[in-house]
């Protein structure tokens, strides 16, 4: 008869333990997704983007309401707001000394964008193009098209959407301050 040894009861303990963790990450219920009713179904997805140093014509072609383009066709996606400011720009005062200013033509555009997605895919889209926050998102309409940075992401149920104000979801979009 054979004797068991605690060496095969610990290599028998190990397999055990690696198909079992295996099993739960392929058929576990929550593999990937933290609260399942909340990424459940399709939602708005509003998008804040920043742009700095704009030309004013450009930032006058955009208009609420716009669809985003993408491969010579439009999309799903829209504006949902649009404002401008002066450009926040770095000058020299009379001493030599670096003084944050405004400049006199550019303008810094902030474009709020929406879309309807599915909040449990890994790789969130608007306009058919990824969005992460402060990832390069090129906002593309029919006569617009410049480089922003996404500054922040909101889910919206697709039955809430009428009551939002894209204006201030995101908090005061105001970034110069002297």
């Amino acid at each position: 008869m054979k004797k068991i040894n605690i060496i095969d009861i610990i290599v028998l303990v190990i397999i055990v333990a690696i198909i079992a963790t295996v099993c739960w990450r392929v058929f576990g219920s929550s593999s990937n997704v933290g609260d399942e009713n909340l990424l459940s179904e399709e939602q708005y997805m509003y998008v804040e983007l920043y742009a700095n140093q704009v030309v004013p014509e450009a930032v006058d072609t955009l208009k609420v309401g716009d669809k985003l383009v993408a491969n010579g066709k439009q999309t799903t996606g829209e504006i949902m707001y649009v404002g401008s400011e002066p450009s926040a720009y770095v000058g020299v005062d009379d001493n030599g000394k670096a003084v944050l200013t405004q400049h006199p033509m550019w303008k810094d555009l902030h474009v709020v964008i929406r879309d309807k997605v599915n909040p449990s895919e890994v790789t969130l889209k608007a306009g058919e193009q990824e969005v992460r926050v402060n990832y390069t998102y090129i906002l593309k309409t029919q006569q617009f098209e410049g480089n922003s940075k996404v500054r922040g992401i909101q889910f919206v149920p697709v039955d809430e959407a009428d009551s939002v104000d894209p204006e201030t979801m995101f908090g005061n979009v105001n970034t110069f301050t002297e």
